[in-house]
């Protein structure tokens, strides 16, 4: 398993921890698969880069998995067969903060992707109790993310990464009703909720992140989900090593924002102390775009507290 980086570096294997400290991550898919290979559920949906593009980007990259298979000791999977079962270590997945850009829309939606563009992204969110590692079915995740070039559908009006005025709850008001890149699945009953988008750009201050909520309680009703209540707000990140990459394939060496690296951002590092939710990433179904999948530990029955706003840049800076 290689990775092609800059300079004519080659990564071999997994790759090494992040600072050393913990991840919230998994390796390998579960055995329940929502979509076999080669059904039309699993077509790509035509707006990614094209596998070709990204196989340059990542140094012609094959088949085998991309080398950004990310474990640790006290946050992993282990096979329980020689098939593709996998058992997800129990951790509670960290608290973060909701930010400013969350809406309560409710889409039911599998794909989320509408018009953007950028490498396709196959996002499997596995949801298991904390306590007893048991999948969860029907508890509603909601996500949410920037397009490639980092701006959020609902604030188009602040344009390329530029940050938006908050009110004393972190939240900002939206300048339109555009819906890209959110959408609520209800985990089934291998606790699992598979969402197709694209992978995020990044925008001033943040590393390349998704927002997720888990809402236990919650029901369908036609193509929203209502009520029940928030068990779990957190964020999801990629390799860093992936995201330094990223950049290389359009449309995200559009974005003229200074990527912030995962280190560097003040929201992944933490204080240097917790677990970190990151994705394990492999290449997507057919050989286009990528696979990002992660096991949420939560206690469904809990009530995230609130979070203090992290220091930001000023409003209307990018």
């Amino acid at each position: 398993m290689t990775l092609g980086l800059p300079c004519g570096m080659r990564i071999s294997g997994p790759l090494p921890r992040e600072r050393g400290r913990p991840l919230n991550t998994v390796s390998g898919m579960p055995e329940h698969q929502s979509a076999q290979p080669g059904s039309p559920e699993n077509a790509p949906h035509g707006t990614g880069t094209s596998r070709r593009t990204a196989l340059a980007a990542f140094g012609g990259l094959g088949a085998a998995a991309i080398g950004l298979n990310v474990s640790a000791a006290s946050a992993h999977s282990t096979p329980a067969s020689s098939g593709q079962r996998w058992t997800p270590s129990c951790v509670l997945a960290p608290e973060q903060m909701e930010g400013p850009y969350y809406l309560d829309y409710g889409i039911r939606r599998e794909d989320i992707t509408e018009d953007r563009e950028g490498l396709d992204l196959l996002l499997k969110i596995v949801v298991v109790d904390a306590d007893s590692c048991l999948p969860l079915p029907d508890v509603a995740v909601d996500i949410w993310h920037c397009d490639a070039l980092g701006v959020y559908s609902s604030y188009t009006g602040y344009g390329n990464g530029i940050l938006p005025p908050v009110d004393e709850n972190g939240h900002a008001a939206p300048t339109d009703e555009t819906t890209w890149l959110r959408g609520v699945q209800l985990t089934d009953a291998a606790g699992v909720a598979s969402f197709r988008s694209i992978v995020p750009g990044w925008y001033t201050g943040r590393a390349v992140h998704i927002h997720v909520k888990t809402v236990t309680g919650a029901e369908a009703e036609g193509a929203t989900v209502e009520g029940g209540h928030v068990s779990h707000t957190g964020q999801l990140y990629f390799p860093e090593r992936f995201n330094a990459e990223l950049g290389s394939l359009a449309p995200y060496r559009e974005n003229r924002i200074e990527r912030v690296t995962n280190d560097e951002d003040v929201l992944y590092t933490g204080g240097g102390e917790g677990a970190v939710s990151e994705l394990d990433v492999k290449p997507g179904p057919f050989g286009r775009g990528i696979t990002g999948t992660i096991v949420l530990g939560i206690q469904p029955d809990a009530t995230p507290p609130p979070d203090p706003m992290p220091p930001m840049p000023p409003p209307g800076t990018n």
